[in-house]
């Protein structure tokens, strides 16, 4: 069956917004242009029409998973709940980013493993098409086999390896109630803590061969991999050289210019785009952005982000609406090896959202199609005549 959208402003791959029509059959576009209706045809009463945002690193998912401190809830309920946040917020392709770590609880691989079981496990009845982005902790040397079996089964989608042990041992120094905090988050004493950093320090050596290991079979099995915070561009060069090419929140612009120096994609947070700061007084992504080495913009702790960053980069003149666009959509699709989507082009997957922009300080999305099914529609007076169109 074959549905048409008419009457609508589409973002096209070229970065021109034209008044046109989209045949979508099949789960993918298969035509553009005016006449290209067939079939059932819906009127989208002059609506922006763009790519689905694809997210490679969110895990704004874990205020559903637990929205109180010691309050965590099924994941199977949690991820439906993520799942409506991360449509309604214009996205269709989002990577769940989990973290592994020596620091275990909620960052141990038992935890993750139930995560990637349920993203697995809900793939049919989710919305938006959810993958499993792994945050290897460098130090977390006991839960290497588990991850090399996950990326030996082809259950990553992407990997990053952070390194927070010198951050750790910073707080002890400065700020040991915060980090007493912590702790007790992670359900240790202080004084365990503290020393089980001190033991992970001494363990340098089995880390850095830890990390060489999961690198290349990352690179043999094709999984794109890179650093998370690296805060300078010899720390860049280091993971770059282990095959770890994506500098994923470069804490710095000097590192940020290493990182497009060696041919690296440089990801920033769509967060510190949207309030014009970082939270943790690291650069400014507007600054990455506007010297040209941005690639890449990313949901991290808030789904709402991009779509909105994108919108105020383009309204506050920083870049043509097309380029911010391609922030949260063509620029990660070719960061995280999705050749399928990114783009409205013919012969990709038929994912879109809707937008009304009627309010430019408030542009909100309407509806979200994923593979060419409607996955989510904000104007209850709509949704009637929504399956006809796209049945699921």
């Amino acid at each position: 069956m074959s549905v048409s959208l008419v009457n609508a402003r589409v973002l096209l791959e070229d970065g021109s917004v034209e008044k046109t029509e989209i045949l979508i059959e099949g789960g993918v576009i298969q035509a553009i242009g005016t006449g290209a209706v067939t079939g059932r045809a819906f009127d989208l009463d002059d609506r922006l029409v763009l790519p689905g945002i694809i997210d490679l690193h969110g895990d704004g998912f874990e205020r559903s998973l637990m929205p109180r401190t010691g309050t965590e809830f099924p994941i199977d309920i949690a991820l439906m709940d993520a799942d409506r946040s991360i449509l309604s917020s214009g996205i269709t392709t989002a990577f769940l980013a989990q973290g592994v770590s020596w620091e275990g609880g909620l960052r141990g691989s038992a935890t993750a493993e139930k995560i990637l079981s349920a993203i697995e496990r809900g793939r049919k009845r989710f919305g938006a098409d959810l993958q499993f982005h792994l945050r290897f902790e460098t130090f977390a040397i006991e839960e290497q086999e588990a991850t090399m079996r996950w990326l030996e089964d082809g259950r990553v989608s992407m990997l990053v390896f952070n390194d927070h042990l010198p951050q750790f041992e910073q707080s002890l120094r400065e700020t040991p109630d915060r980090m007493q905090r912590w702790a007790h988050q992670l359900g240790m004493t202080f004084d365990d803590f503290r020393a089980e950093v001190r033991a992970r320090r001494a363990r340098q050596d089995e880390a850095e061969e830890t990390v060489r290991r999961i690198a290349e079979l990352a690179r043999q099995v094709g999984v794109p991999t890179g650093s998370h915070d690296d805060d300078t561009p010899e720390l860049r060069q280091h993971y770059n050289a282990l095959g770890a090419r994506i500098a994923e929140f470069p804490v710095n612009l000097e590192t940020a210019k290493a990182a497009r120096a060696l041919g690296n994609p440089v990801g920033m947070g769509a967060p510190n785009a949207l309030r014009g700061g970082s939270a943790s007084g690291n650069v400014s992504a507007l600054s990455v952005i506007e010297e040209g080495l941005c690639d890449y913009l990313i949901s991290d702790y808030y789904y709402p982000a991009q779509f909105h960053a994108a919108f105020k980069l383009a309204a506050d003149g920083v870049l043509p609406l097309g380029s911010a666009w391609a922030l949260v959509s063509a620029g990660p699709a070719k960061v995280g090896g999705l050749d399928d989507r990114g783009v409205i082009a013919v012969g990709k997957r038929a994912d879109m959202i809707v937008v009304d922009d009627s309010d430019k300080a408030l542009p909100k999305v309407d509806f979200a199609v994923v593979n060419g099914a409607l996955s989510y529609a904000s104007e209850p007076y709509r949704v009637a005549a929504l399956p006809e169109l796209f049945p699921v």
